[in-house]
């Protein structure tokens, strides 16, 4: 089918309206992010390690109010989140399965222009509460709406809506990463269906916004955040790294099957909590409160953590697991809300801690060298990402693009393949097919 001019200027401007909208999102978080660092944290401290030692009156009444504030500050955060999700339903959660539902027109936006800026706002304050959420989720559903109301208001046919719709999420995908052409091979990975089966028309949308956004948000976001981890591979041969990559690859697939089984128990068990206790957020801001006193840095899906991680001098097995476990809960319980937030970014910072703990137990036995974790953390990242979302194509394109490194691919190609076969095996559902299925029971469809 050849393809008109028009369709390509339409995903040319759906992917500059969409990056300028989401780019403005992203940086609004950092701008949050950077205010909580600057009162929680001075040069990665936490204020349990400032104050270890010294219980000096001043300083505990100092935390008192510090913390106080904090607590009161998170309470009218998910108090006004609440309030938005009640009143917007279609705005919670992750936002894919919902891009999913409107591909399928199995979901109606009556008011899509008042939905974007539920969900703008609603994904700032969640993050901003100190809840483990991504950007990305928020980004591809403003995304899909700005495609699907460019669609509706110059009445493109259903077909070609569908289209569009798509060339937006991939647009919100590439303003959160930075990566135009992870962000096509998500869309085609995981939307790709029977109202979109042009596979021309499906990667030139995506890929024409993709590059729009992906411009607007090199422009903003100039510094890649990765680039001062050392990549050092580890001096073995290439049968004992082919062990190494099975380990790591049998073990991520496991641990991302029981992650998303947790994931979603908690959630259907939480969404059967009274409504009492829906709106009683004391406890979860009670919560984010001692998190925030210990380890600052596991809260507001802070994009920096994998690099911070990579970086400190901690190489403790036992205290990465912790807080691994740590950050793995805090986001499962951010999930469980359905407040809006994406998963991506807890779970690339999963990984890569994950993959630290794997280049520590190795180290303990002289198989590798502590010089290698960053190599590790990578292939970590995607295997994780992989054995959950159940994208690998993007998990390997994503790392790569994030991280301006290509030096992993070939490792990262291996783990998450296996990874991947071995979720197979397992009969793992991808974690948004599973939660479309949560939003379609809950519409009754």
């Amino acid at each position: 089918m050849r393809l008109s001019y028009r369709f390509y200027l339409a995903s040319i401007f759906i992917g500059i309206i969409s990056g300028t909208i989401c780019v403005t999102f992203r940086y609004l978080i950092y701008f949050v992010n950077n205010i909580r660092s600057s009162f929680f944290r001075n040069n990665d401290i936490s204020d349990f390690q400032k104050i270890k030692g010294q219980f000096r009156t001043d300083d505990i009444f100092y935390l008192c109010l510090k913390y106080l504030i904090l607590f009161t500050l998170i309470i009218l955060f998910l108090r006004i989140v609440n309030f938005l999700v009640k009143k917007f339903p279609t705005t919670s959660g992750s936002g894919l399965p919902q891009t999913k539902a409107l591909l399928e027109r199995k979901m109606v936006y009556k008011s899509p222009f008042k939905s974007i800026f539920a969900k703008f706002f609603g994904g700032i304050l969640s993050i901003s509460s100190g809840l483990s959420f991504g950007r990305e989720g928020s980004s591809v559903q403003m995304g899909s709406l700005i495609g699907y109301i460019f669609g509706k208001t110059f009445k493109v046919k259903q077909e070609d809506n569908n289209y569009l719709i798509a060339s937006g999420a991939g647009a919100g995908i590439s303003a959160a990463f930075t990566a135009p052409l992870a962000s096509s091979i998500l869309i085609l990975e995981s939307f790709r269906n029977d109202n979109t089966s042009d596979f021309k028309k499906m990667i030139i949308s995506t890929l024409l916004s993709g590059l729009c956004a992906g411009i607007i948000a090199v422009f903003f976001f100039p510094s890649n955040i990765y680039s001062s981890i050392s990549i050092l591979k580890p001096d073995l041969s290439e049968s004992y790294m082919m062990i190494i990559f099975l380990s790591m690859a049998i073990i991520f697939a496991l641990l991302g099957k029981i992650f998303s089984k947790l994931l979603i128990t908690i959630k259907l068990r939480y969404t059967k909590i009274s409504d009492r206790y829906n709106k009683n957020h004391l406890s979860l801001a009670l919560l984010i409160c001692i998190i925030t006193f210990f380890y600052p840095s596991l809260v507001g899906g802070n994009q920096f953590l994998t690099v911070e991680i990579i970086e400190n001098n901690s190489f403790s097995l036992f205290s990465n697991i912790f807080i691994v476990i740590i950050l793995a809960g805090l986001t499962i319980i951010s999930n469980a809300t359905g407040f809006p937030g994406g998963i991506f970014i807890p779970l690339l910072s999963i990984g890569g801690i994950l993959g630290k703990i794997f280049c520590i137990a190795l180290s303990y036995f002289d198989i590798v060298s502590l010089y290698n974790t960053g190599y590790f953390v990578f292939i970590g990242m995607s295997a994780f990402f992989i054995s959950v979302v159940r994208t690998p194509l993007t998990g390997f394109i994503l790392i790569s693009e994030m991280t301006g490194n290509y030096e992993t691919l070939f490792p990262t190609l291996v783990v998450g393949i296996i990874a991947y076969t071995i979720t197979e095996i397992l009969k793992v559902q991808p974690l948004d097919d599973i939660l479309y299925d949560i939003i379609m029971k809950e519409n009754g469809n």
